[in-house]
């Protein structure tokens, strides 16, 4: 094992016996081409992403990335080549640039690169990137005939609306917006710190990641790819931008004396994924969505956000974490997770009043009692009750924070036997 590297010796186990035998799995490097000793490069992993990209972690890095679909290796923009695109169903857009690491000085060189990609990227239209995915070649003889339509590859039996497809790739590439993986062997300690300079691309919505992808040989045939999110960013702060026949033009963003660094928030693609999707159901509810959030961390409550939902998440050091609510890009505010929660750790009857102080927050809402009681949740006009609804004006806001208070307060006194 290399004494740069961050693994410890890797064990191929034979059994789950007190005392397994245990052989030590080789650790192969990438090489730089196929006359080297081994035939796996970075072409090589270029293909293996094409054709297994669940290997990419993008579930630890962006949530609405999950359904990534290969579309083309070597895409043509400008003088430039991307090693793999890959878009979701959903319009969502990413960038792959497979690298080895022999060169420390070449770390900080490479994540310019991927992320001078994106600016040429996004200059693109929907057409011009078809376009462009038009002229990639064929990853191999069976390839020859498969259709070079970026719709069709992503929703090949017209799973996703086209023209809602059309629009949000269109959207993100307007923006910006991508995920950017560099994807590779052989990263050496110290590369954590190439981001410390990434607040110059400020008007670009990306998020960035460094995989490490280790492979090993297994003792009795075959080898194991072991991927690990080695760095990633947060959506980078937003600094100045200015728009050019709806173009973005990026100038770093100014800190004058007294403004707070904080005050500027980091977002994450996923996050203003939702919150489009949301503001698109009920237009104004973000806003007030949002302070609901900032009220609640004071409660050591986050927002975790998914493609379709974001659930209010309390980890509490002696009880573990509890769901308080998800609400769907929709509006709807959902309880069962929570009350399923709740009986696992004798505690339904806290959530019920949970939902009674919710309840009682709007006129006519109540709690809807199913035949399962863990299923129970408030319903206002015969239906789920609506986010808008809970935070239709200030009052209501507080009261969902004093009845998450509540809530929270009665579990910690149970969990202290009082």
């Amino acid at each position: 094992m290399s004494k740069d590297s961050q693994y410890g010796n890797t064990l191929f186990l034979k059994n789950f016996e007190a005392n397994p035998s245990a052989q030590a799995m080789e650790r192969l490097s990438f090489s730089k081409n196929l006359t080297e000793s081994a035939p796996y490069n970075e072409a090589w992993l270029q293909n293996l992403i094409m054709s297994q990209p669940s290997l990419l972690p993008v579930g630890q890095i962006e949530p609405s990335f999950a359904d990534l679909v290969p579309v083309c290796i070597e895409l043509q923009i400008g003088s430039n080549f991307i090693d793999n695109l890959l878009v979701t169903p959903n319009g969502n857009i990413a960038l792959i640039e497979c690298k080895l690491w022999r060169n420390p000085e070449a770390r900080r060189k490479v994540v310019t690169q991927i992320i001078d990609y994106a600016k040429q990227m996004s200059s693109l239209t929907y057409a011009e990137l078809q376009e462009a995915i038009s002229r990639t070649r064929p990853l191999n003889a069976s390839d020859e005939n498969r259709t070079r339509r970026l719709y069709e590859i992503v929703s090949p039996n017209g799973e996703t609306d086209e023209a809602s497809f059309h629009d949000a790739v269109s959207r993100n590439l307007k923006r910006g917006r991508f995920l950017l993986l560099i994807v590779g062997d052989g990263i050496q300690e110290g590369v954590e710190s190439l981001t410390e300079f990434l607040q110059q691309y400020a008007g670009i919505h990306f998020t960035l990641a460094i995989v490490e992808v280790a492979l090993f040989k297994v003792p009795t045939g075959g080898y194991v790819a072991q991927p690990r999110v080695l760095a990633k960013t947060t959506n980078i702060i937003r600094g100045i931008v200015t728009m050019d026949e709806g173009r973005i033009a990026i100038k770093p963003p100014s800190v004058g004396p007294g403004v707070a660094e904080a005050s500027a928030k980091r977002t994450t693609i996923t996050q203003e994924g939702y919150f489009e999707q949301l503001e698109k159901n009920i237009p104004g509810v973000s806003t007030k969505l949002n302070a609901l959030i900032d009220d609640l961390a004071g409660y050591n409550v986050s927002p975790e956000f998914g493609t379709i939902s974001m659930t209010l998440r309390w980890r509490s050091d002696d009880t573990g974490s509890w769901n308080l609510g998800s609400i769907t890009t929709s509006g709807q505010v959902w309880m069962d997770y929570l009350g399923q929660q709740a009986k696992n750790a004798g505690l339904l009857e806290v959530s019920k009043q949970y939902l009674e102080n919710l309840a009682r927050l709007v006129p006519d809402a109540y709690v809807k009692k199913t035949a399962k009681e863990t299923g129970w949740y408030v319903a206002w006009g015969g239906k789920t009750i609506q986010v808008d609804a809970l935070l239709a004006d200030g009052a209501r806001k507080e009261g969902w924070v004093r009845a998450i208070s509540e809530f929270q307060a009665a579990v910690t006194k149970s969990s202290q036997g009082n």
